[in-house]
């Protein structure tokens, strides 16, 4: 029992540093992407903060079975340059007491993996797209100050009620852009339209087609266009273990078992590990080849995940199967070599 606590608090507090570390790696990747936004101006500062807090379950859920593989490689070759391990076979005990502890160690991990997948990440990627999804509508009648225009809605119309001189813009894909200056004499705001009339300005016409420029003066110049209010519609990734249970379409049922392999990779990754550095403790090429097989196994179930077919889930596990007989055939190989 000491023994298992030794080696179950020598993993885990190094599961944690190694887990805290990639968390931070793959954070700043993420922060450097909506720093980006804060440059073009899309975002506030404090709100960027707020999303780069949001990414960070759906982070470790990707880096915690690469810090299993890390801290059980650091904890093996720490036992096996003190000797330590060399005790506990002395104690008369076998490779059964470290596969017993990363049982119990994997347990834990799991418990946290099924909270932090069925709930935190969906809950945190649907704040995260939410607050992007209302930014980006703000912006949509956010006032622009410069002669240029800054945010564009769907209808292509930039307006300010806060100032004189004002910039519009109409845009009709691909066919013309329609540029009004001047002061706004009267605006005003419904639920279902907006007016804007502007008074003293230009309208500066320019068809794509034939790449002609038309600029007329105005004295009154009235803009009028509906309001179309979007519905923010969640995403499967966004839906926590009963939403998707209940919502049993392709799409979702990919995610789900998406989720449910990513839980169960867990204990799997922890047996190859073990069984890979045991056998190759003074061997770097053990941990590489170990990374090597989480990471196409990532990118098949990931691939996977997003190739929407009714039969995907079932590529999911078979995948999955494939890797847990590796497993098996590796341990089974290993005992046959040392025998």
């Amino acid at each position: 029992m000491i023994i298992i606590k030794y080696i179950f608090n020598k993993i885990c507090k190094i599961q944690i540093i190694i887990t805290l570390i990639l968390v931070l790696v793959f954070l700043c990747n993420k922060a450097m992407r909506i720093i980006k936004l804060i440059t073009i101006g899309h975002l506030t500062k404090d709100l960027a903060i707020i999303l780069i807090i949001l990414k960070i379950p759906e982070i470790i859920q990707i880096v915690v079975p690469i810090s299993i593989i890390i801290s059980v490689f650091i904890t093996i070759q720490y036992i096996y340059n003190s000797n330590e391990l060399l005790a506990i076979y002395s104690c008369g005990y076998n490779n059964s007491i470290i596969y017993l502890t990363l049982l119990i160690i994997s347990i834990f991990v799991m418990f946290f993996t099924v909270i932090n997948s069925m709930w935190i990440v969906p809950i945190s990627n649907r704040y995260y797209c939410q607050l992007l999804f209302n930014n980006k509508q703000n912006n949509i009648n956010q006032l622009v100050l410069s002669n240029l225009p800054i945010n564009i809605n769907n209808n292509g119309i930039i307006f300010n009620k806060k100032v004189n001189n004002i910039f519009l813009v109409k845009i009709k894909k691909n066919k013309y852009y329609l540029i009004s200056t001047g002061n706004i004499y009267s605006f005003i705001c419904h639920k279902k339209y907006k007016l804007i009339i502007l008074f003293n300005g230009n309208n500066y016409y320019y068809n794509l087609l034939n790449q002609k420029l038309v600029i007329t003066k105005f004295k009154k110049y009235y803009l009028f266009f509906y309001i179309k209010n979007k519905k923010y519609n969640l995403l499967s990734n966004q839906l926590d273990l009963n939403q998707l249970i209940s919502n049993t379409n392709n799409q979702n049922i990919n995610e789900l078992h998406w989720r449910y392999n990513l839980i169960l990779s867990i204990p799997l990754f922890y047996l190859l590990s073990i069984i890979i550095l045991i056998s190759n403790i003074k061997k770097i090429l053990g941990i590489l080849f170990i990374i090597i097989l989480y990471t196409f196994f990532f990118i098949i179930q990931y691939l996977l995940r997003i190739n929407i077919t009714s039969y995907s889930h079932l590529l999911m596990w078979l995948v999955y199967l494939f890797y847990l007989i590796t497993t098996i055939l590796i341990e089974f190989l290993t005992k046959k070599l040392l025998l």
